[in-house]
């Protein structure tokens, strides 16, 4: 069911893009979008991942992370374009 429901605001963002912004944009938030999907989707695997590597050979990410918690910011950073415009509706001018 949470795959549908983001699937369903993804593909709403994307035709918003391209009828608004033209292919440019459509592209851009096409990249978002994947990135955020598969937060989602995948939260528990990305959680699970440990190792990459700076030049002097110490580890970027040294500790796993909850898939709930790598699913919630996916969530966040599908639905901040909503957000942000509910934030600016609600502003006074």
């Amino acid at each position: 069911m949470l795959r549908k429901t983001s699937l369903i605001i993804a593909i709403v963002y994307l035709i918003l893009a391209l009828v608004a912004g033209g292919l440019v944009l459509f592209l851009g938030i096409l990249c978002v979008l994947i990135v955020a999907l598969a937060m989602i989707w995948f939260g528990e695997e990305i959680g699970e991942y440990t190792g990459g590597f700076h030049r002097i050979g110490s580890p970027y990410i040294t500790k796993k992370s909850p898939g709930a918690l790598v699913s919630l910011f996916g969530w966040m950073l599908l639905l901040l374009p909503v957000l942000l415009l509910i934030f600016k509706l609600t502003q006074k001018r």
